[in-house]
């Protein structure tokens, strides 16, 4: 039988794990981070870039990567592979915007309400997606370390704030494999909002898929950004968002296409990374890195890629390559859930400690 002194003990115990806890997350939070963590892949320095030269570890890989400088799931035996995150992260539903996608290029109010910008000093730098109320994806190779970012949601346009909100980040996790020697690989980062946001019409969550989730090639999909519209250097992103359809391409077809095309034999796109086949001229670009690639699947979104890099915008040879989000699912969940605080498990204990008969408490 427990006593009051007991309950006291452990609301003591879970205080102290709280500030272990803390402090563990906080060892986790530096952009250099190297300690183990699931779902990555290898990389070496030093290797061949994708025109066959030597390329040192570097912030600037040879390809262009594509920036300028709920539950959480719907019913389950509908769609059963998507993430659940710790209690107080979860969604109302995820993946379900209010207006439906119809096509066309400017998207509409509200299409993609997950849709965030990465913002340095009030300037658009990527694009993001909310996953939870106090969570947004993002591509690695956005961050700059020494940096303050915000996030603006809520509104298609990026200078207005009809709808937007801006929120400041609190904490950024960029993954601790990241790299782009040779290849941009592990390109996922992690940003801890300031505090959650409510959702509306234009401002909702999308799905996160576990590993146990998989995309066919030939998947149509959708992806988002205020990036470049054209490959000109000298273009500046995009006011209003923009939409392209996309087709998967699986990565070992996708490194095989872009080999033949730069006539090289180095693996470029790795186990962990999917493609969009650009066909049609379509494609992401500069400034849409860090954006989803959202495929509705029995009408719930799902993210199923981060943008992340490619050889160049637009052309048929090499399609976009995008971070696989199936694959870090483990890391996502692991990192979310660590960060959650026990504030809300110890209020409750109090709680107990001072209303509920001495005789119901739990014995420790």
């Amino acid at each position: 039988m427990a006593s009051r002194g007991g309950c006291l003990g452990l609301l003591a115990w879970l205080l102290l794990l709280q500030l272990q806890l803390g402090e563990a997350y906080a060892s986790a939070v530096p952009l250099t981070s190297s300690g183990p963590t699931s779902g990555e892949v290898s990389g070496a320095s030093g290797q061949e870039g994708p025109t066959g030269e030597s390329v040192a570890h570097t912030d600037t890989p040879s390809m262009q990567t594509r920036t300028q400088v709920a539950p959480t799931h719907g019913p389950i035996g509908v769609l059963p592979h998507l993430l659940a995150f710790s209690s107080g992260e979860h969604a109302p539903v995820c993946g379900r915007p209010f207006l439906k996608i119809v096509g066309g290029f400017n998207a509409e109010e509200g299409k993609w309400p997950w849709q965030v910008s990465v913002r340095n000093r009030e300037k658009h730098v990527c694009g993001g997606s909310l996953i939870t109320a106090q969570w947004v994806l993002t591509a690695a190779h956005c961050i700059i370390s020494h940096l303050q970012y915000s996030v603006k949601m809520g509104d298609r346009r990026l200078s207005t704030q009809k709808t937007s909100l801006v929120i400041p980040i609190r904490n950024i996790i960029v993954h601790p494999k990241f790299r782009t020697a040779a290849t941009v690989i592990n390109d996922i980062a992690l940003l801890r909002l300031l505090y959650p946001v409510n959702f509306t019409s234009t401002i909702h969550p999308i799905c996160v898929p576990s590993e146990l989730f998989h995309v066919q090639t030939g998947t149509k999909c959708w992806v988002t950004g205020w990036g470049k519209t054209k490959q000109e250097a000298d273009m500046n992103s995009t006011e209003i968002l923009q939409e392209v359809d996309q087709q998967i391409i699986l990565y070992q077809e996708c490194n095989e296409k872009i080999q033949k095309a730069l006539s090289s034999k180095r693996d470029l796109v790795l186990k962990g990374m999917i493609c969009g086949d650009t066909k049609k001229g379509k494609d992401a670009c500069q400034g849409d890195s860090g954006g989803p690639m959202s495929c509705e699947f029995n009408e719930t979104w799902i993210q199923v890629g981060i943008v992340s890099w490619g050889v160049t915008c637009g052309h048929s040879d090499f399609p976009g390559v995008y971070t696989y989000l199936s694959f870090y699912s483990k890391w996502v969940v692991a990192t979310v859930n660590q960060a959650v605080p026990l504030y809300s498990v110890m209020f409750l204990i109090l709680l107990e400690c001072l209303t509920l008969p001495v005789g119901i408490l739990v014995t420790l």
